[in-house]
């Protein structure tokens, strides 16, 4: 749809400031999170890369990990199997708290 409408507002400096650190944080333009907000729309912050890097790699440790349990499972050395299911579960509590971040001071904005 195509918009015909302006709409202008005076801000400060640091009212400019935060709204575009948000918008950045949400990645998207300024205009689009204040049309967001004005329209009550719910705004996510896209998490750091690095956040997203952890996510991936415990992801693929898991994989990897699981296989290896299958493997060790040939052997029935419990010993081992134990100690692949607290490497599982340990790499399954980091990506637990891999989304529980705190992105920014709010993961969620609601306008």
């Amino acid at each position: 749809m195509k918009r015909t409408h302006r709409v202008e507002i005076a801000l400060n400096s640091d009212e400019k400031q935060t709204i575009e650190t948000k918008a950045q944080l949400c990645n998207v333009s300024t205009a689009q999170y204040l049309r967001d907000c004005g329209l009550r729309r719910t705004l996510m912050a896209k998490p750091p890369a690095d956040v997203i890097t952890i996510r991936i790699s415990a992801g693929t440790a898991k994989s990897k990990l699981m296989m290896l349990r299958h493997l060790a499972g040939e052997t029935n050395n419990q010993q081992i199997l134990d100690t692949i299911d607290d490497a599982i579960a340990l790499v399954d509590k980091t990506i637990a708290a891999s989304f529980n971040i705190n992105i920014s001071e709010e993961t969620t904005t609601n306008g």
